[in-house]
């Protein structure tokens, strides 16, 4: 009975952590955008985006990094982890599964203000496909975002 009960207490910490880690990272990407929005604001454009790309900082560390799309032309004007998106058109990329995820967060995105989206996406450390969720919001024509692996 008393291994029962440890197997179960050490089930119960296990689920358990991993959700608290999981809605740690929601809550950070979450933050991160609203961060990404204010600095914005604060420095301008021109500035903001430098502030974006460096790596280590609070705007781009690990697998958080911030892109934003324009809502007028759905061009990515901005993208963290790979500069050769920018100035793209990605609202037909599809993940491995077929799922056109740049279309759905910037569609619902557009509608809503915000949106929370999962995908496949290849993990920027890892290099691997990972599951990821991604939090976006709507700002001065833009739409700022960031996401996390599961």
């Amino acid at each position: 009975m008393k291994k029962i009960l440890t197997v179960c207490a050490s089930l119960f910490i296990l689920v358990t952590s991993f959700s608290v880690q999981a809605e740690d990272k929601k809550t950070t990407a979450e933050n991160l955008v609203k961060a990404a929005i204010a600095h914005y604001e604060k420095v301008g454009q021109e500035q903001a985006f430098k502030d974006f790309a460096v790596k280590g900082s609070e705007f781009n560390h690990g697998e958080f990094y911030v892109f934003i799309q324009s809502v007028e032309t759905d061009e990515m004007v901005f993208h963290g982890a790979n500069s050769k998106l920018i100035g793209r058109n990605l609202m037909g990329l599809k993940d491995p599964t077929g799922k056109e995820f740049v279309k759905a967060y910037a569609e619902n995105t557009k509608k809503d203000g915000s949106a929370w989206t999962s995908y496949q996406w290849v993990h920027p450390e890892t290099k691997k496909l990972a599951p990821k969720q991604s939090y976006t919001e709507k700002h001065a024509g833009l739409i700022f975002g960031t996401g996390y692996y599961e």
